[in-house]
């Protein structure tokens, strides 16, 4: 009888331990979950990080918008990179973008909100698009599947830019006739639906792609007002600035410039352009403020410049989508390319109450092409995509290297990767050898 009270005092005293001490390891403060409302922000800041941070300005010095004129930049200056530079893309886009994405769609399937599984599948979509176009093969129907797939597998550039097609199709019905507000917070603003936005990225891809047909079909879809454009939205206060102005005045104060840049030039007339346009020094003032001294320029970052402490960037415009219309309109002897082209040059000379005048080239002509792929090139600076456009069209403005005789070709895969998946690419591609899909 004695031992049968003692083990039952043993089993009682184990029981409470356990009920004493069970989760003792897990910080309350460290959420496992959280509701996909507030986990799409997240993704969404991740897409904003790829678009309009680092990558970006590493774009603009590569397409000579801009020049890196201090200390590490200057090496970029030089199209001199390592595998390490790119490391902070990779984890941009995928854990802190795509991976946030997809969480945000799969726990909002699971609790029946469709629309906003869209706006995360669209958000999914665009990051992994971007990392194509800059990379060329990447992890894709494999990523973020860590316990199955630990080293993913590369998919081709080809089957990526197909595959976030299909995304976008279904995003587009999950989101229905959405306003492009809802779910944007503080973070994005459109006056466009999720739907239009969606049409407008698989404009954007088809481009890329070098699938024009599609690409004018889904621009002729998209975006077709100023006030639709998606764009970032920034404040005075700490770290919600614009991200080009965060680096040049609170982090890297003269590291990126514009001293002589094709970008510069072409604007102050160094350089002619394909349709003298006087609107362009007014265009010049709003893009580039001289160095007191006088030894050069540097990206405005004045209250009233283009990267402005609160002025929004953006993540997909009006004008990228009728200039992308316009060129594949040009491409596939659709004679709207003229209309599409003329709308944007109008809507510049509202934007700067100066001349900017409409095209006189035919339809369809070479003339024509160069003419909308330039005008691309100026008016979205700061932006990923005159870098797709100059590898897309094998330079066909014959923007200057800033050495050498080519302009840089891709990014190249990051040390993380290197070091730590077999299945990457070998041998690994140089900045300068060209994507698949170009």
């Amino acid at each position: 009888m004695k031992t049968i009270s003692k083990l039952f005092i043993l089993i009682l005293f184990v029981a409470s331990c356990e009920s004493y001490t069970e989760d003792i390891n897990t910080d309350p403060n460290e959420f496992t979950t959280a509701p996909p409302e507030l986990i799409i922000g997240q993704a969404q800041l991740g897409w904003m990080q790829l678009a309009t941070s680092n990558s970006a300005r590493y774009a603009g010095i590569f397409m000579n918008h801009f020049t890196g004129e201090d200390r590490q930049y200057v090496t970029v200056n030089q199209y001199s990179t390592t595998a390490a530079d790119y490391d902070d893309t990779w984890e941009d886009a995928y854990v802190r973008g795509i991976e946030q994405a997809q969480l945000t769609r799969d726990l909002a399937l699971e609790s029946g909100n469709l629309q906003l599984a869209g706006i995360a599948q669209i958000c999914e979509a665009a990051i992994f698009g971007e990392m194509a176009a800059l990379f060329g093969d990447i992890p894709f129907s494999q990523a973020n599947n860590i316990d199955e797939f630990p080293t993913p597998e590369y998919d081709s550039q080809a089957s990526v830019l197909s595959g976030i097609q299909t995304i976008l199709d279904q995003a587009i019905t999950n989101v229905g006739d959405l306003s492009a507000s809802t779910y944007a917070g503080n973070r994005l603003s459109s006056a466009a639906t999720w739907a239009e936005i969606a049409h407008s990225l698989k404009a954007r891809y088809y481009l890329i792609a070098k699938d024009y047909p599609n690409a004018l079909i889904s621009a002729r879809n998209g975006i077709d007002t100023p006030e639709k454009s998606l764009i970032t939205q920034h404040t005075t206060a700490l770290n919600s600035e614009n991200l080009y102005y965060q680096f040049m005045v609170d982090e890297r104060d003269g590291y990126l410039g514009a001293t002589d840049s094709h970008l510069k030039n072409l604007l102050d007339g160094t350089v002619a352009r394909t349709i003298a346009t006087p609107g362009d020094a007014e265009r010049f003032d709003f893009y580039f403020t001289a160095y007191s001294d006088g030894t050069g320029h540097a990206p405005n970052v004045t209250n009233d410049g283009v990267f402005a402490e609160t002025a929004p960037m953006n993540i997909i415009s009006y004008e990228e989508v009728k200039l992308i219309e316009a060129e594949a309109a040009n491409r596939t002897n659709d004679a709207g390319d003229v209309t599409a082209f003329n709308e944007v040059r109008a809507f510049l000379a509202t934007e700067y109450g100066s001349s900017f005048p409409a095209t006189t080239s035919a339809s369809g002509s070479n003339a024509l092409l160069m003419e909308i792929v330039e005008e691309k090139y100026i008016t979205l600076i700061g932006e990923l995509q005159p870098f797709h456009d100059i590898r897309r069209t094998g330079n066909m403005l014959n923007v200057p290297p800033k050495t050498g005789a080519t302009i840089p070709q891709r990014f190249i895969y990051p040390q993380i990767e290197v070091d730590a998946n077999p299945n990457i690419p070998s041998p690994l591609p140089t900045l300068f050898d060209p994507t698949p899909i170009n």
